[in-house]
């Protein structure tokens, strides 16, 4: 399974917030070019993790984004679900298969899904952001700039 864009930035920003000292506000630019990525792109996902409650964000002069939860509180899986379009690993009514009645792919697959869900469910932003992710120098370095 390949996850969408959307989903990728999602998880990058949320890991770049991570990293940064407790309380600290970092502007959306500053996680744009650490990773390189449109502000278009950023923008759009971090309004949805404000709309969740993962992200607070402050407007105006010395504004910002921050974490609004621990990491601990946020779920891998519920960002997955969030930020995916579909979950369904193939779409038997698009061109509509001749073999839908005797075809086993469908439930093989979906359960496939189901087992990679299931693998995430355990998994919170503070179980991947370890020691080696080495975002909080960097991210001072862009600050300075």
């Amino acid at each position: 399974m390949k996850l969408t864009k959307q989903t990728d930035y999602a998880f990058r920003t949320l890991l770049f917030l991570a990293k940064q000292p407790p309380g600290q506000l970092v502007n959306i630019q500053h996680v744009c070019d650490f990773f390189d990525i449109s502000a278009n792109h950023i923008s759009k996902v971090v309004m949805r993790l404000v709309r969740r409650g993962d992200v607070e964000a402050i407007r105006g002069k010395g504004g910002g984004i921050r974490l609004a939860r621990l990491p601990e509180e946020i779920s891998l899986l519920d960002i997955v679900k969030e930020f995916e379009t579909t979950l369904q690993p193939i779409n038997c009514a698009e061109q509509p298969c001749r073999i839908i009645d005797n075809c086993k792919l469908k439930k093989l697959l979906g359960d496939a899904m189901q087992a990679f869900l299931l693998s995430l469910a355990p998994y919170s932003l503070a179980d991947v952001t370890g020691d080696e992710l080495q975002i909080t120098a960097v991210a001072e370095v862009l600050a300075l700039g």
